[in-house]
């Protein structure tokens, strides 16, 4: 597990509790909208803590031995001033424990913002939001609207600042990583839907993309589906990404057909240091054929992908077996990008209700180069099991192990305990009881509700 770059000083201190707070004032708005609002609220708490360690070895015999926590936290909150308002925060904060004496407090905020519904036609919401609007994908802080002008037109308007790289408690700078945009889309019949976007960027105070996006969805008789897209960079003046991906499934127990083109250029920011050095278009391809007999819970998958850059090209060829308890699966890939052989399985018991026993490896043989002789190949070996169990709905506890072997680290062995709660109101998915008031149920009921599923 990566460890982030240490932050020092007051400033992160400040921003963690700074952090803390607004997670503690999301709750605490619950009861006041209850008040304000006609209809009561909705919305869950979840909360996970983790704890872990890890040792490695490398081929020097040097050893590293690491102890670290992080926790992690999503609220939401939902039928607000009377249905008008909603909330949503979610972030981590974690601690190498390891360096504990020069290392202060680091968080992440993922997404944090306000949704209000002012009109029954407009949805606004204002804060930390990750935003997928045709030609543009980023993590705005600032504001998005939507406007549905006619049943079959809708707008949607985005403005603010690229949130920081390291998604701390701090809003992106309007004056040097601005970023705004427009998407227009109609439905044009019942089976054509269209769309068009605008964007533009910021970097360091200079402009760093104006990109324009179409896309187009077809639904065809007999199971077909068709989604065509294209962005063009108008300031670096190249045909960013041009997609082509079509799908396919005559009969609900017939296999589904995925195919799937891709061209593009490296998204590189006009702004960015790497634009000066010329780059090529490359590639993609790829297709599936999945079939699964939901039944017996048996089923296969078969996987082409191929990458064409210049004169360099690779290509990898996969099957796996599903069954009720897990896969077993092999892929082989040959090209210029050079060799790799591998096996994998994954495994999944529900033990008890209340337990379940997860695990899974994955042996590589790779070489770099094409046709290289065995003297170059290298082995690779990764491994994991996983216990949860869960006591009560709510509570949940999560024990893994990891290891890791290649041609750099001998050992490579990691521990990870999690506990997790999870509690709603209302309509929420997680919700408590019928009866029971926000900050607990009355007589009988349960304080949390079920948790939901995830990894560490």
């Amino acid at each position: 597990m990566r460890i982030g770059k240490c932050r020092r000083g007051r400033r992160a201190g400040g921003r963690a509790l700074r952090s803390a707070l607004a997670c503690v004032a999301a709750v605490v708005l619950l009861p006041v909208a209850a008040i304000a609002g006609d209809a009561g609220p909705s919305g869950w708490l979840r909360l996970r803590t983790t704890a872990y360690r890890f040792r490695t070895e490398d081929v020097d015999a040097a050893v590293l031995d690491r102890l670290g926590a992080f926790q992690e936290f999503d609220a939401s909150a939902w039928q607000l001033a009377g249905g008008r308002l909603a909330l949503r925060m979610a972030g981590r904060f974690a601690d190498d424990l390891y360096l504990k004496a020069r290392t202060t407090e680091r968080g992440r905020l993922w997404v944090g913002h306000l949704e209000a519904r002012p009109l029954d036609r407009m949805t606004v919401r204002f804060g930390r939001q990750f935003l997928q609007e045709g030609a543009s994908g980023l993590t705005l802080d600032g504001l998005w609207l939507s406007a549905r002008l006619r049943p079959r037109w809708e707008l949607r308007l985005w403005g603010g600042a690229r949130a920081p790289l390291s998604r701390e408690f701090r809003a992106g700078g309007m004056g040097a990583s601005g970023a705004w945009g427009l998407r227009i889309l109609t439905a044009a019949s019942r089976r054509l839907r269209l769309s068009g976007s605008w964007a533009y960027r910021e970097r360091d105070g200079r402009v760093a993309a104006r990109l324009a996006g179409l896309e187009a969805t077809i639904s065809a008789p007999h199971g077909l589906r068709l989604v065509l897209r294209g962005t063009y960079d108008f300031e670096r003046e190249v045909a960013q990404r041009a997609e082509a991906l079509a799908q396919w499934q005559l009969a609900a127990r017939l296999p589904v057909v995925t195919l799937q083109a891709v061209s593009r250029h490296p998204a590189i920011d006009a702004g960015s240091y790497f634009v000066r050095f010329e780059s090529e278009p490359m590639q993609l391809l790829r297709a599936t054929v999945r079939h699964l007999c939901e039944r017996r819970g048996l089923g296969a998958e078969l996987e082409y992908f191929g990458s064409f850059a210049e004169e360099r090209d690779g290509h990898r060829l996969g099957a796996a077996w599903l069954f009720p308890f897990g896969r077993v699966g092999y892929s082989a890939r040959l090209g210029d990008i050079g060799e790799e052989s591998r096996f994998y399985w994954d495994l999944c018991y529900q033990a008890a209700p209340w337990i379940r026993v997860e695990g899974g490896a994955t042996f590589v043989t790779y070489a770099l180069l094409e046709d290289a002789p065995e003297t170059d190949e290298r082995d690779l070996t990764t491994a994991y099991g996983r216990l949860r169990v869960t006591p009560r709905p709510g509570v949940g506890v999560i024990l893994e192990v990891q290891s890791l072997t290649n041609p750099d680290f001998e050992e490579d062995l990691r521990l990870l305990g999690g506990i997790d709660l999870t509690a709603g109101i209302g309509e929420a998915r997680f919700g408590l009881a019928r009866e029971g008031s926000l900050f607990g149920p009355r007589q009988g009921g349960k304080l949390f509700a079920s948790a939901p599923g995830g990894g560490l």
